[in-house]
This record gives C-alpha cells, sequence and structure tokens, in this order.
C-alpha cells in the first residue's frame, strides 16, 4: 500500500486552493507545532521528567501489539494476500506521535489529553509503573485511532482471543463493563475507558504480574472479585 505516493499525487492534481489551504492548516501545520513543542520539552526536561520519559520508551515493548510487532499477535496483519505492510514499530510509538511526558499536580493519578499531546502524571506517582502504563493505554489508543480505526477493532479481537483461556469468565466481564449506565458514569469520573482499554489493561497486568484489573484502576479489582468473575 503505496500511501505517501497516492497522498502526493492526489495534492499534486488537486486545483483547489481552499482544499490545499485546509490540508496544510490541519495536518501538516498541526504536525509543524507538535513537533516544535516536542523538541522544546525534549530539549527542557528535568532529571525526574527525563527519567520517566526513559521509562515510558521501555515500557513500549510490552505495547507491541498495538505497535504491530511482527512477533506480536497483530503482525500477522502485516502480511495478508491483499496485500503487505513493513514492520515499524517505532511509527506507532507514543515518541512518533510527539506525547510528553509532565510531572505536575493532577485531579487524577495521571491524565493523558490527546489533543495536546501530554501525559500528566501527579508527582507523587511518576515512580509508579502501572499509572504510567495506564495513561499509556489512553495514548496507543490514539494514535491507532489517527493512524487506521480499523486496527483498534481487530486488536480488540486479537486480545479477547489471547486473554480468553487466561480469564473463563471474560464474556462476563465484558458484559459488566459495557453496561451503558456504568461506562457513563465511569467516563464522567475519569474519562472514556472503552473495551479496547479494558482488555490491553487486562493484557498488562498479566505480562506484569500484577492482579487483574491493578492498572484499569477504578476499584474493577475489587469489584469483580466481588462478582466472583475473577
Amino acid at each position: 500500500m503505496k500511501i505517501k505516493e497516492n497522498i502526493i499525487s492526489a495534492i499534486n492534481n488537486c486545483s483547489d486552493t481552499s482544499i490545499l489551504n485546509q490540508i496544510y492548516n490541519d495536518t501538516l501545520k498541526r504536525n509543524d507545532n507538535l513537533q516544535k513543542s516536542y523538541n522544546d520539552w525534549t530539549n527542557q526536561q528535568t532529571g525526574e521528567v527525563f527519567d520517566l520519559h526513559m521509562r515510558s520508551m521501555m515500557y513500549e515493548v510490552l505495547f507491541d501489539d498495538m505497535c504491530m510487532a511482527k512477533s506480536s499477535i497483530m503482525g500477522k496483519y502485516l502480511d495478508t494476500p491483499q496485500g503487505s505492510l513493513k514492520e515499524d514499530t517505532y511509527y506507532l510509538s507514543i515518541d512518533a506521535h510527539y506525547y510528553k511526558f509532565i510531572v505536575t499536580e493532577t485531579t487524577e493519578n495521571g491524565e493523558t489529553d490527546i489533543f495536546e499531546r501530554t501525559i500528566k502524571i501527579n508527582p507523587q506517582f511518576v515512580d509508579d509503573k502501572n499509572i504510567i502504563l495506564h495513561e499509556m493505554i489512553h495514548a496507543h489508543e490514539h494514535i491507532l485511532s489517527l493512524v487506521n480505526p480499523l486496527l483498534k477493532e481487530t486488536l480488540i479481537v486479537e486480545l479477547y482471543k489471547h486473554l480468553f483461556p487466561k480469564f473463563k469468565d471474560l464474556d462476563c466481564i465484558i458484559y459488566n463493563h459495557a453496561n451503558i449506565s456504568h461506562n457513563s458514569d465511569l467516563a464522567e469520573l475519569g474519562g472514556y475507558h472503552g473495551l479496547l482499554f479494558m482488555l490491553k489493561s487486562l493484557d498488562l497486568d498479566f505480562r506484569c504480574g500484577n492482579e487483574p484489573f491493578t492498572i484499569f484502576g477504578y476499584d474493577y479489582n475489587r469489584t469483580f472479585t466481588e462478582l466472583n468473575l475473577i
């Protein structure tokens, strides 16, 4: 799939100035601003933020599926009868999409702003791997949405198949999590946490040796323990 060539060809053949201005302002100019902000951030990092940034880069290996690594559960989609894609895990990393870590007082343990591309971590949780991973899921979900929303849908299927042998009541867990009233309340409390977020948090818990729903938070471990589902 020659995305770059197709885009260049479309732009070269476009004679509508208003469309070209829209492409520039909505995409190219915004990307330039994000890149400049990211470069300023890397040059002005405190020691604390630098350490946090380095740890987040080390944690990226836990997001191999969201970065479409060939060795991950998503790797098979790089090579299909319909076409092939080159493995490029950095292209889907949070650094490649100019996400910046900020240590600051927050109303929650951490906050992710997909528009400003910031991940804010409360100072008391700056060394908390689970909080950092929680926010990184939000960032990676956003990146997949930007690149191709179909990747998010496919990853839900693959994570479900991967986790089902480990959680015999996974269907019931999904049923309870997907309750519309409950999920609306959860969104008001701490933002959107959909099915992909929940499944990926369970995957990370399993990889990190945590109790289920440690990374998800919001008292989910107690809730599903009381329901005898974990």
